[in-house]
């Protein structure tokens, strides 16, 4: 679940100026912690109106975005109401903000030594994907998909940034996100607890198609050029390819996770009718 930094003030005790200042623009133009655009900033408002530090709405879009300044306020954000102009100092002139603008605290990563304790399964580690629209289509597909769990490569990975919130669709908020130093030694520890590792791989020593899906999995993906790192390759218990049935040799990074772990998916739930239908049958023959 989400974590922000950032103190909450409570709505009843402050209610700082509706009004934009120029003070006040100036110290958030460059800030890389912006969301804007009708749908984002209304998912993010509906999603974790807690991880909003300030609101702006356009001069004369008060009616309109009533619902989503109440519930900033209420969850402890700053509304500020400003020109148009003014919105697009933050979000830039050629930027389609459409009369609204949030700035996100700082997002509060999982501790890694809790995610592994806890034992999601799977639980999916990003290793060199640098697109942040990339990075929120892959937690869109983990969220969608049932994973519990991702953790991300600190010095190899993007964050959990605006941009990658944006192509989350809200997912980013249902799933816990840890990030890790050393990648070997990560997938070490999984082991340690009990994982079985499978980095994802175009020319990988075994299809997707045969994966034995009843372990305990932390699935491996890597950077959208390069894919998973040779060491990577020599610390996975197994590199897992996806067939391709075209000319064309692999998949973008998201989509690529996202067949690998909806077909994990599918045949868990498929040995899970196997076996529900199975003890029917031994209970009917009992009886």
């Amino acid at each position: 679940m989400k974590q922000f930094r950032g103190k909450h003030r409570h709505p009843d005790r402050e209610r700082p100026s509706d009004r934009a200042n120029h003070h006040a623009l100036a110290e958030q133009r460059d800030s890389h912690d912006l969301v804007f655009g009708v749908e984002p900033v209304r998912e993010l408002v509906a999603a974790a109106a807690d991880t909003i530090q300030t609101l702006y709405v356009r001069m004369g879009e008060e009616r309109r975005f009533e619902n989503e300044m109440d519930r900033v306020r209420i969850a402890g954000g700053r509304v500020a109401i400003a020109r148009d102009d003014e919105i697009e100092r933050l979000t830039g002139r050629d930027a389609r903000h459409q009369g609204i603008a949030a700035i996100v605290r700082e997002y509060q990563y999982a501790e890694l030594d809790d995610v592994i304790h806890d034992a999601p399964d799977p639980v999916v580690v990003v290793d060199g994907v640098t697109d942040p629209r990339n990075l929120g289509a892959l937690l869109r597909s983990a969220e969608c998909a049932g994973v519990g769990a991702v953790v991300l490569a600190r010095d190899r990975t993007v964050g959990i940034t605006p941009a990658a919130i944006k192509s989350s669709a809200g997912a980013w908020v249902h799933l816990r996100i840890a990030r890790c130093g050393n990648v070997a030694r990560t997938l070490e520890a999984l082991k340690e607890a009990g994982y079985w590792v499978v980095a994802l791989a175009p020319g990988g020593d075994v299809s997707l198609y045969q994966l034995d899906t009843a372990r305990k999995l932390a699935i491996v993906v890597g950077s959208e050029g390069e894919g998973v790192r040779p060491i990577v390759r020599k610390t996975a218990d197994f590199v897992a390819a996806i067939p391709m049935l075209g000319k064309v040799e692999s998949l973008n990074v998201s989509v690529a996770a996202a067949v690998a772990l909806f077909e994990i998916a599918r045949r868990r739930a498929g040995s899970r009718a196997s076996s529900k239908g199975t003890d029917e049958r031994h209970g009917r023959l009992l009886a």
